[in-house]
């Protein structure tokens, strides 16, 4: 993390510090790195899901994209939502294997907010700040994870994990409340997870191919490609 002198200095570097004052920089950097904080605390939710296949992931490097507004954001502005102050792209380093996550940050300022600067590991700190950490949907495991996470957020739960899971932990225990059991799934929910999980397996090939398009035509045709190859499953 920064010192207040770093954190400065790159405002200065990035023309964004002719406001700011010296001394609002220590609130500036208590407010950077608890958020952090809750940003890899709520990526770590969604790794959940492959807890199985890897026990340690860690942050491999980010991106800040303050001016590129994402897909979902960009919908919610024509929602008459705010848009997002800034974003982020992190890449995370699941054993080896590189997965993207999207977090767009938003002030609210009917939010309550803490007299006192926020602890790097205070969770509970209020800031007006609000996250939205989800799974870049660039592959089909991305689209499965999150219809899952879509899932078992409406039954009011959240994937389970295993014991001892993240073998690093990235700060010190957190005493929560007990939660309420989530419901099981029905039958309807499970034959769509299923079917996720059938697009995941044979239109892996498809979504490679659009990754690697060029040009308006090509991506055309290989957009088209993985629809079909998506409908051929869920519409047989």
């Amino acid at each position: 993390y920064p010192s207040e002198q770093m954190f400065y200095n790159s405002l200065k570097r990035k023309g964004k510090g002719s406001d700011v004052k010296p001394e609002d920089v220590q609130l500036m950097v208590a407010i950077h790195n608890n958020m952090n904080e809750k940003t890899w605390r709520e990526l770590l939710m969604w790794e959940r899901f492959h807890c199985k296949k890897c026990d340690d992931p860690r942050l491999l490097r980010f991106l800040g994209r303050p001016d590129d507004l994402s897909p979902k954001a960009r919908m919610k502005t024509w929602m008459g939502h705010d848009a997002p102050f800034d974003r982020h792209d992190w890449v995370v380093d699941r054993c080896g294997k590189e997965v993207r996550y999207i977090i767009d940050y938003y002030h609210d300022s009917k939010l309550p907010v803490d007299k006192e600067l926020p602890a790097q590991h205070d969770f509970n700190s209020k800031t007006q700040i609000t996250l939205d950490v989800r799974r870049a949907i660039d592959s089909p495991e991305a689209l499965v994870d999150r219809m899952r996470w879509g899932i078992i957020k409406a039954l009011g739960g959240e994937p389970s994990v295993k014991e001892g899971w993240p073998s690093e932990a990235g700060g010190p225990s957190q005493r929560q409340a007990p939660k309420e059991a989530p419901k099981e799934w029905t039958k309807e929910q499970k034959k769509f997870i299923q079917q996720l999980d059938e697009i995941q397996s044979k239109c892996q090939a498809r979504f490679d191919e659009l990754r690697t398009c060029e040009g308006e035509a090509d991506c055309e045709r290989k957009t088209m490609a993985k629809d079909v190859c998506i409908g051929e499953v869920t519409c047989p």
